[in-house]
């Protein structure tokens, strides 16, 4: 099949620019996505370093050639800082410039060898995207499957420059040079050609899936004190019940000690900020583990220990929280909670806070501000 690389460059011009457009429009629906602005302004660079080589009309001055090359190179720094930013890390600025800045340092030393400059521009291409991939696969927050399907392609491109610096293939020579191309350069133009629009899917594919993901943790995540709400608490002790099998699990209520009669006295800002200060001791007391506000003032945990463990821990939390919720808002309000804990091998999770809520009416009754075990008659 005979090409014609000059149509094929326009054509990849135009692709570059439409996708551009995309992106930034993407990004102008969906702002919190910082990723995709970065990686708009990584296709609108590599859109003006070919532009400028297409007005070079394929002999470009070594001025073009510097500016060029350093729009590419700059475009993949901005790939690389896409990829941080979809992570939600800090973009570290020395490691976005270093790239160009060794291509303006080197050019004056390479200028008049085109094969040293491919080497160079090659080089740094795929270090870049080297370090991309390494930062969606090493810095995930989560796994999403298209972040997979970047990782491939970003791989693909490192596999790309490296065969670029060996093999000596230039873009210019491919999409604007008159004259006979070698064998392999059609297939390569067409990769490259193909590359675009397909990452560029997958960029916005995952947005798409990290705003579905944040949407869905935000319907489980309690608004007040951040830590999972009923149904995600249910969830989650459902799915630890069903691995834990005829091993001894233990489920802790927990209920703040007259709590109307804080909201009453000191307000309920005071009231809401006493339970984010339960939520996070739960959070530190619980580290990976299974918890969760069921409603108003009531909380629980599904902890896979036994019902003397359990105790231990529930003591541990109640005497934290009354250590720590002395004074709230400057406001001196002595809080404490009292805990129902139920133990079984065999229970489901109804049944579990069913026996822990019998276990925190009994703590209720013997005065409060304290722990109640109902391990040893609910365990089978």
């Amino acid at each position: 099949m005979q090409l014609d690389f000059p149509t094929l460059g326009a054509v990849f011009v135009l692709n570059t620019a439409i996708l551009t457009a995309l992106l930034f429009f993407a990004w102008a629906l969906n702002r919190q996505v910082k990723a995709l602005a970065w990686w708009a302004l990584a296709f609108f660079l590599i859109l003006m370093g070919m532009g400028l080589m297409v007005v070079a009309q394929g002999a470009p001055s070594l001025a073009t050639l510097l500016s060029a090359n350093t729009l590419l190179i700059a475009a993949y720094s901005v790939l690389y800082g896409g990829c941080q930013a979809f992570n939600a890390r800090s973009i570290s600025l020395p490691s976005l410039l270093v790239g160009v800045v060794l291509w303006w340092v080197a050019f004056p030393f390479i200028a008049d060898s085109s094969t040293t400059r491919l080497i160079l521009t090659s080089a740094i291409g795929a270090g870049y995207a080297l370090m991309s991939a390494w930062e969606l696969w090493w810095h995930a927050r989560h796994r999403l499957a298209s972040q997979v399907a970047a990782i491939i392609l970003l791989m693909g491109l490192v596999g790309f420059n490296t065969l670029r610096g060996l093999l000596g293939f230039s873009l210019a020579q491919s999409f604007w040079i008159a004259g006979p191309v070698l064998p392999w350069s059609g297939a390569m133009a067409i990769g490259i050609a193909t590359f675009m629009p397909t990452i560029a899917f997958v960029f916005l594919s995952m947005a798409k899936e990290q705003l579905e993901y944040r949407y869905k943790r935000a319907a489980l995540i309690d608004p007040l004190t951040k830590i999972p709400n009923r149904r995600a608490f249910l969830e989650d002790a459902s799915a630890l019940m069903s691995q834990q099998r005829h091993a001894p699990t233990s489920c802790l209520l927990f209920d703040l000690d007259n709590f109307k009669q804080i909201n009453d006295t000191y307000g309920h800002e005071v009231g809401d900020y006493v339970l984010e200060i339960f939520g996070s001791i739960l959070s530190d007391h619980l580290p990976g583990g299974i918890y969760g506000r069921l409603g108003g003032e009531e909380f629980s945990a599904i902890v896979p220990l036994d019902g003397e463990a359990a105790g231990r821990l529930a003591e541990h939390i109640r005497h934290s929280f009354a250590s720590v919720a002395k004074i709230v808002r400057g406001q001196r309000v002595d809080v404490t909670v009292s805990i129902g804990c139920a133990t079984s091998a065999t229970s489901t999770v109804k049944d579990l806070l069913r026996n822990a809520d019998t276990a925190l009416y009994r703590a209720k009754a013997q005065g409060r501000n304290v722990v109640v075990s109902l391990c040893q008659e609910y365990s089978t």
